[in-house]
């Protein structure tokens, strides 16, 4: 399997000076994501943007299979992974690492960063309502039991709702999770077996 690592906008180079003279803990999402919202946008619709353009670019190499693509991340990428799989079909299997939970018990309660929220999305759906958009391909979310940003029971409850929606497309095994011992940090044991399996398993339908 291929790897791409997508540096998301706001980290890493992709931070403005000010946040560079900080080190490499600082971000500049807070600018950004404001700017964002200047032009009628959202940094996670620029971040989303990214993903979808890094596809195209899958699509042109002779050497990868865009018919294979997964998509993962923890937190803000998380976010990233939900929006983007849910609405980029090309993407087969998703994987959150803490960051499916709902919005009035995470973003709407808990101080978060600014690019983690969309205008009014509320007055449409919950966190739980996007992610079912993914089915009925591959998805996994992964929980930290300490998450103090991302609540456990929260995140249990908003992962039952989308099994159910998994259920209704009798895809039930295609929703996977799992509750790990930690914080709010990457754990990837049962995600990546998860993912790579059913990946895997697209490829041997097509042999």
């Amino acid at each position: 399997m291929a790897a791409i690592a997508i540096e998301p906008m706001a980290f890493g180079c992709r931070r403005d000076p000010a946040a560079k003279k900080e080190g490499l803990g600082h971000s500049s999402c807070q600018p950004a994501a404001g700017a964002a919202l200047l032009f009628g946008e959202t940094m996670i619709g620029w971040r989303v943007f990214d993903v979808m353009r890094t596809i195209d670019w899958i699509e042109s190499r002779k050497d990868l299979d865009p018919s294979r693509v997964g998509l993962m991340g923890i937190s803000g990428g998380g976010t990233c992974t939900l929006y983007a799989a849910a609405l980029d079909r090309r993407i087969k299997t998703a994987f959150m690492s803490c960051s499916l939970c709902s919005f009035r018990d995470s973003i709407l309660s808990i101080s978060h960063c600014i690019d983690n929220y969309v205008p009014a999305i509320l007055n449409w759906a919950e966190m739980y309502d996007v992610a079912g958009l993914i089915a009925p391909r591959p998805f996994f979310s992964e929980s930290g039991d300490r998450d103090d940003i991302f609540p456990l029971e929260a995140s249990r409850d908003a992962f039952a709702r989308v099994k159910k929606i998994y259920e209704v497309f009798g895809v039930q095994d295609q929703a996977g999770y799992e509750i790990f011992s930690g914080e709010h940090s990457f754990h990837g044991v049962g995600g990546l077996r998860f993912a790579a399996e059913k990946l895997g398993a697209d490829a041997a339908q097509k042999s």
